[in-house]
């Protein structure tokens, strides 16, 4: 991260490093025993195991095979889930790999439009497009093999129109890896899990990314001790305030059951569907024939 992002980031009243990353932290808190509590030892154990040899999520392959030589795109990002070292690293095996993001600067990174996505040191860049996540009229129906998404969509207003657009352009059977943050191992955990009624309603009324309807309800129930890096309840609730132009809000709150329901609402039968540590929904789908665009 460069100098005057950090600088810009601090002068909004945010850290000066990334959100957390869905990646794990080898420093003990107040909450490592959340995991045990939650996954129980052996895989606690297991999960330790794989961290230290910096080795993927078991079923490794399986992921692989999905992308491995195709042309893909990446909504959000680049996530460390998927590079080397990764959960599950999968930059190394695709053929090629785009990306877009809402805004040229995030509170994540920055992303200068053109062929400049840096996602892995192996491969060239691939095109970086300044737009929506669930408006991607920039991009051709049935122009990518599959589709990689880690904890973006739950900062989307409106999923389904997001899984819609995700959905146009995947050709053919074309797959979708989806990482989502599971609400019992996050901030969240005080939230009520969204229905799947909430986000058919959103879809249908056309809901924007500049809604607050979550507002009251993630100021009152979002956990700040689980969310250092917020930088304090009074930042935390400005920058939400603000969230059109921050997007760092979770409008959505999810469990396994709403991403199958989700999915399967959106056209797109559920292949694989886990928990992993330490705080993600995992999802692999494929775009069906059986259901036209």
């Amino acid at each position: 991260m460069s100098r005057g992002l950090i600088a810009r980031r601090r002068s909004q009243g945010l850290p000066g490093l990334p959100y957390f990353d869905g990646e794990i932290s080898l420093g003990f808190d107040m909450h490592a025993l959340r995991p045990l509590r939650n996954y129980g030892f052996n895989y606690c154990l297991h999960r330790a195991y794989q961290v230290a040899l910096r080795r993927p999520i078991l079923g490794h392959r399986r992921y692989v095979n999905l992308v491995a030589g195709k042309r893909g795109l990446e909504v959000g990002g680049p996530r460390a889930v998927f590079r080397q070292g990764g959960l599950i690293p999968l930059y190394d095996f695709v053929g090629s790999l785009d990306n877009c993001n809402f805004s040229a600067q995030t509170i994540w990174a920055e992303h200068e439009s053109g062929m400049t996505f840096q996602f892995s040191e192996h491969k060239p860049p691939g095109r970086q497009y300044g737009v929506e996540g669930g408006d991607l009229r920039d991009i051709a129906d049935g122009a990518y093999d599959f589709v990689l998404s880690c904890h973006m969509l739950e900062h989307s207003a409106n999923p389904l129109r997001a899984l819609q657009e995700w959905r146009r352009v995947l050709k053919p059977d074309g797959s979708l890896v989806l990482l989502l943050p599971n609400k019992s191992m996050t901030f969240d955990h005080k939230r009520p899990v969204t229905s799947l009624a909430h986000l058919v309603e959103d879809f249908e009324a056309g809901t924007r990314e500049d809604d607050l309807t979550h507002l009251p309800e993630i100021l009152r129930l979002h956990d700040i001790q689980r969310d250092p890096e917020a930088g304090g309840y009074e930042k935390f609730s400005e920058r939400s305030k603000r969230n059109a132009e921050f997007r760092g809000m979770h409008q959505h709150v999810f469990d396994p059951a709403l991403v199958r329901a989700m999915l399967e609402r959106a056209k797109f039968p559920v292949e694989l569907l886990r928990t992993a540590y330490p705080n993600h929904i995992i999802a692999t789908a494929r775009k069906s024939s059986e259901f036209p665009v």
